[in-house]
């Protein structure tokens, strides 16, 4: 099955957001078992890398891009 990840799944995910990180990494769980296949919008990338490079710093969100495109496939 093929999902799209909206921006603000893969920010609760990656920044640890409650209540909704836990269905976030579950989510991402079953995509790095090859159970779904993950999208994500090319802007989802930028907008990604900017916040958690706020929030985390930019060694962190350098980070957590390589672990994103790792695992999804990119939606132009």
């Amino acid at each position: 099955m093929k999902v799209l990840f909206d921006t603000n799944v893969v920010l609760d995910f990656l920044l640890d957001r409650q209540p909704f990180s836990d269905i976030a990494a579950n989510l991402f769980a079953r995509v790095e078992y090859a159970e779904l296949n993950g999208y994500i919008c090319a802007t989802t990338v930028t907008t990604i890398h900017y916040l958690v490079k706020k929030a985390l710093g930019t060694e962190d969100a350098n980070k957590h891009i390589s672990s994103l495109l790792s695992l999804s496939q990119i939606i132009r």
